[in-house]
């Protein structure tokens, strides 16, 4: 892990031995009460429990027999695309999760790196004693090949590149330098998807949200390693970067929950926002700015039509390497706004999570934050009942400047289209 001063920390070592896939935490960071964090979800009740956790000989957190990382690593990931091309630059399968993350090791998301280990210097210890504690065979040795110079693991399903900023460029071939910049591209099927996200960054700007920084670019402001199609890009400075190029750890909410990427949606809304809240507010550097933040992104949410707010789209960031804030606000797009037009079964998660948010009412509102154990429940529902009357006077303007299906979309959802309006 990189400190937020700059240095690099052996945290531990990263194996595989036939389906199983290991992480082993080396004795410092063990030791450590003052440890950098890398997931809440490695944290245990007590400093005693927590250690416990991280030399646990047989935790799903630290290992799994089926060929995939314990959840923490494996939503490190890309997915769709982003998976097959990373895959292609390492030559390998795209189900080889070991060398997918070895590949994309020099950039990854939050304040990890993953580099080989020398093959002088053996087995590690950590590794050795798992190994032995087992009881598994001996141990015979094979090095990873080093990261591919330019590649990245940028979790998400869109098509997206890890740039530099070179002058006024955006440049992928970064020479083995972490992005500071993701490159979102729009899709054949939806060649608006840019500026229906933007314009989703500027709704939520005109409310005081927490945001990204982004900007829409040309493709002629961007060196991209292959052809595009498209004229228009979204480039969203990195919220995990900081001056020259400093990684700042962070991590989604799938990541603090152990979920995998494929269970993202969760086990529903009442459970996943209350389970975010209560951690929230319990364990935030600045808890009670951050469930007011939060509550207010997921009403805006609601108005705008994103009915795509998983638990990988949310994030905690970790500016002092220890303690945790919400991350800014990123991937505001109105989904509904490609329901018009196209079969009742296209989007059919999409329109059911919609489904369940136009449905809920402030007492539902309150009903999650009690049930998540927060104080002050009725100043947090004023503020974003507020919150709302301000998206009625202010967004109509804004989004004369939307994609048509984007700004009816929104309009009917607060002319009453949703409870909350």
């Amino acid at each position: 892990m990189h400190s937020p001063a700059g240095a690099k920390n052996l945290i531990g070592y990263l194996s595989q031995y036939g389906d199983i896939l290991r992480v082993s935490f080396n004795e410092d960071y063990v030791s450590d009460a003052n440890r950098q964090t890398l997931s809440l979800g490695y944290f245990g009740t007590s400093e005693a429990s927590t250690k416990a956790i991280l030399t646990a000989p047989r935790d799903i957190r630290l290992s799994r027999s089926d060929g995939k990382w314990p959840a923490y690593f494996q939503n490190l990931l890309p997915e769709g695309h982003n998976r097959d091309r990373l895959a292609a630059q390492r030559g390998c399968s795209s189900d080889d999760e070991f060398e997918l993350l070895a590949a994309a090791g020099h950039d990854l998301m939050g304040a990890i790196e993953v580099e080989p280990v020398p093959a002088d210097e053996g087995i590690p210890d950590a590794v050795r004693h798992w190994h032995t504690a087992l009881g598994l065979d001996v141990l015979e040795p094979g090095f990873v090949e080093f990261p591919v110079e330019d590649a990245s693991a940028l979790p998400g399903v869109i098509t997206k590149f890890s740039a530099v900023l070179e002058g006024r460029r955006y440049v992928v071939k970064r020479h083995g330098a972490a992005g500071s910049y993701i490159l979102k591209l729009p899709t054949t099927r939806h060649p608006d998807l840019v500026a229906n996200e933007f314009m989703g960054f500027q709704l939520c700007k005109a409310l005081g949200l927490d945001c990204a920084n982004v900007s829409v670019i040309s493709r002629n402001d961007a060196e991209l390693p292959e052809n595009v199609p498209f004229e228009e890009i979204l480039a969203v400075e990195r919220f995990d970067r900081g001056l020259a190029g400093q990684r700042i750890h962070m991590e989604e909410f799938a990541q603090v929950l152990r979920y995998d990427p494929k269970h993202k949606y969760g086990k529903g809304l009442q459970k996943d926002y209350s389970d975010m809240l209560r951690i929230i507010d319990q364990l935030s550097a600045r808890p009670a700015q951050d469930v007011q933040e939060f509550v207010n992104r997921f009403v805006t949410f609601i108005l705008m039509g994103n009915t795509d707010a998983h638990l990988k789209n949310w994030a905690f960031r970790y500016p002092d390497g220890v303690h945790p804030e919400l991350a800014p606000l990123y991937d505001p797009v109105c989904v509904t706004a490609f329901f018009e037009g196209v079969s009742e079964q296209d989007y059919a998660l999409n329109r059911a999570i919609d489904k369940t948010v136009r449905a809920f009412t402030w007492d539902d509102l309150d009903a999650l934050l009690e049930k998540a154990k927060v104080m002050r429940r009725g100043r947090i529902v004023q503020v974003a009942k507020n919150l709302v009357d301000k998206a009625k006077a202010d967004w109509p303007e804004l989004l004369r400047g939307a994609p048509d299906n984007m700004e009816r979309a929104i309009a009917e959802r607060l002319s009453g289209g949703v409870a909350l309006a």
